[in-house]
Parts: structure tokens; sequence; C-alpha cells
């Protein structure tokens, strides 16, 4: 910890420094409160991300339809070597 954290709170006498322990409290009121707000952040974006069952049914129905397109099944006919490749690999190196 700096020397600028340590002298946070006012003192009676200035030659009395802050306690470790008190300093310590402190550092885990900091980290309660950041993980209180990230636990936030994160319901929020939980919210936010699901999708409607009727937006559900219409991303899935968006997907197929793309996947069964001419250019889609093409581009899996041009990636397939670099696929198996990949596969390969995983199994030989681990």
């Amino acid at each position: 910890m700096s020397d600028a954290q340590s002298t946070r709170w006012p003192e009676t006498r200035p030659d009395v420094g802050v306690s470790v322990e008190a300093v310590l409290a402190e550092e885990r009121l900091e980290f309660t409160d950041r993980i209180i707000g990230l636990e936030q952040q994160v319901k929020e974006l939980q919210a936010a991300s699901r999708l409607s069952p009727s937006e559900a049914v219409a991303v899935e129905a968006n997907l197929a339809g793309m996947k069964s397109s001419l250019t889609w099944r093409a581009g899996r006919v041009v990636t397939l070597p670099v696929r198996v490749l990949r596969v390969v690999k995983r199994r030989v190196l681990g």
C-alpha cells in the first residue's frame, strides 16, 4: 500500500500511523464494493441479452435460413480441409 493511501484518516496525533488491520479492513470494504458493482453489471448484461420466445424463434429461423443458403454450403465445402486439419491436430497434440 502506498504512503498516500496510509494517510487517509485524520489522526489527532501526527506521529500515529494507520494500523495494518485498519488498512486491511478498508481494502476488504473496497473489494466488497467492487464485487457488488460487478455482480450488478453481470445481472444487467444477462437481462439485456435474454430474448423473448418470439425473438428466439425468429433468430433460429434466420440461422436455419442462412445455413441452408448456397453461400453457406459452399463456404463449408471450401473450409472443410482446414477444419479437418484442426481436428487432427487437436487429437494428435492433445
